[in-house]
């Protein structure tokens, strides 16, 4: 029972990282301008405990301690078509940028 006060407290004073970015996606799909703070704030408590889910499972499948790379990412998100392609997108652009500023 403690433990679950424990987390709950963790979760309140969580700083909110991902609020105005938030209430703009939200608003981008049909919420009113601005959407309920609650309704925010449940929506970033979501969105950071998939973050830290995914990161989990990254650093279970990674070999090394203490070392996760994009391709544990790739792994655990290999049964998301979507979100591997995203990945995948995002790579080949980094690329594209890194060799753009190696010619300059």
């Amino acid at each position: 029972m403690d433990s679950q006060i424990e987390v709950s407290v963790k979760q309140h004073q969580r700083s909110r990282l991902f609020s105005r970015e938030l209430a703009m996606l939200m608003y981008g799909f049909g919420d009113a301008m601005p959407p309920l703070s609650e309704s925010v704030d449940v929506l970033e408590d979501i969105l950071i405990d998939y973050i830290n889910d995914v990161c989990v499972q990254a650093a279970k499948v990674s070999g090394k301690k203490g070392k996760v790379g994009v391709d544990d990412f790739k792994f655990v998100l290999r049964k998301d078509p979507k979100k591997l392609a995203r990945v995948e997108e995002l790579i080949a652009r980094n690329k594209e940028i890194e060799s753009a500023r190696s010619l300059f």
